[in-house]
């Protein structure tokens, strides 16, 4: 029996995870990936599967963005440059930053969170994949009064939306993690979300793809698609020359916007280039996952060493590393953690994540280009929603009823004035 042939562009959480649940319900699956996997945005997590999380533009967040802009050691760094697109999107970015959008967004992810946490569970189970994979939540710990009042008003927020937190104060928390300093003042405890070992699990979920009939091609770099009146058709590799595809799922982080480009298809995106830094633990260590709120780090243990994550510098696609982000990283854990003197640094790596100027992803057929499917567009939801994404994209695919109800999720929603638009390639 012949079977539908979907190639996917990009072996990250969200193609891998499409891969996965397409090869499930009988489809031939070819993965294209322009590097190794698990060396992606996927790979440098903190691998909490967050949910819950907030969207990126927040109520109150142009304000605070245009003071960090002349701080280069502010969570948020833009870097100056003449750009039209960086521009338009942070223009875009602007007027999402109101208490609707959030409310917007917060309904669509957070029922994809909630998915994609059962999708984890039963991934985890059924393929066996060793990843450390835990699902006692994490933790956002406060060394302020403000910054306390501030997690309760989130933890109120989440309320609507069928997420359960718990609130400690801060002698309770720091009993249950000695790690943190006196000045702790108190936590919000995520206990609907999970953790992992990002890399493990990517690696492991790509075997499991694999086992499933999955062709996983790596270092091969898609240079355009390939269109018939009109229709997607397939992708032209570099290394492998034309590759046809009856679907063609567009799911390459940042560099998906290109590709769409090329073809007609608006899908704005700047890279959102995250950090961790992975130290030796000290005598004392952290035993579950604390993002450490106010200096906006996040402080994981994983595999014998603890990853320090965090930070969004918007300095186009590049993967140049900011020595002074880095140590943004330490000095932050510093502020919360006992024993940070006694680390060592043991690697140090930088990701760029996908990031549109709504804080939605982009789940759907291309407008105007049959046969091509995006799948992009997650910020630092990647991890967190890849699983649920991938779900999405089988079942958006295969005409079944869809686990989420997928409008909000729309690519035409970045469609451009007819004046400005792009002829698609025929």
């Amino acid at each position: 029996m012949n079977r539908e042939h979907c190639v996917v562009i990009g072996a990250g959480i969200i193609g891998i995870s499409s891969a996965y649940y397409l090869a499930k319900r009988g489809y031939q699956v070819t993965v294209i990936e322009r590097g190794e996997i698990g060396n992606g945005a996927s790979f440098g997590s903190a691998g909490i599967i967050a949910v819950g999380h907030p969207t990126m533009p927040r109520p109150g967040l142009v304000s605070q963005t245009l003071k960090w802009m002349v701080d280069k050691t502010s969570p948020i760094q833009i870097k100056p440059r003449l750009s039209l697109e960086l521009a338009k999107w942070l223009w875009q970015f602007r007027g999402a930053c109101n208490a609707k959008h959030e409310a917007h967004c917060m309904d669509i992810l957070s029922t994809l969170g909630l998915i994609s946490k059962e999708c984890f569970d039963s991934i985890v189970n059924e393929e066996n994949i060793d990843c450390d994979y835990r699902t006692e939540g994490w933790y956002e710990v406060y060394r302020t009064t403000n910054g306390m009042k501030q997690g309760h008003a989130d933890a109120q927020l989440l309320g609507k939306y069928n997420i359960d937190v718990d609130v400690l104060g801060g002698q309770e928390m720091r009993d249950s993690e000695p790690m943190l300093k006196p000045g702790v003042v108190g936590a919000i405890h995520y206990v609907q979300s999970a953790l992992a070992d990002p890399q493990r699990f990517l690696v492991g979920l790509a075997d499991a793809a694999v086992n499933k009939g999955v062709n996983l091609l790596t270092n091969t770099s898609v240079t355009s698609l390939k269109l018939r009146s009109g229709e997607c058709v397939g992708v032209v590799t570099k290394e492998q020359g034309v590759i046809e595809a009856d679907t063609v799922i567009l799911a390459a982080g940042v560099w998906s916007t290109q590709l769409a480009k090329s073809v007609g298809v608006n899908v704005p995106m700047q890279a959102g280039k995250g950090y961790h830094r992975n130290v030796t633990c000290p005598e004392l260590c952290l035993t579950n996952t604390c993002v450490l709120a106010e200096s906006y780090t996040a402080a994981a243990p994983m595999s014998g060493y603890l990853r320090l994550s965090g930070t969004v510098e918007l300095s186009g696609i590049n993967h140049r590393l900011n020595s002074k982000r880095l140590e943004m990283l330490t000095q932050g854990a510093s502020e919360f953690l006992e024993g940070m003197e006694q680390t060592e640094i043991i690697s140090e790596w930088c990701g760029l994540r996908p990031c549109t100027p709504d804080g939605l992803p982009v789940i759907d057929w291309a407008p105007g280009v049959q046969g091509l499917f995006l799948a992009t567009g997650h910020a630092r939801m990647g991890f967190t929603l890849g699983p649920a994404t991938g779900k999405l994209v089988s079942e958006l695919i295969l005409g079944d009823s869809p686990c989420v109800e997928p409008h909000a999720l729309k690519a035409d929603r970045f469609r451009q004035s007819k004046r400005h638009r792009i002829t698609a390639v025929h």
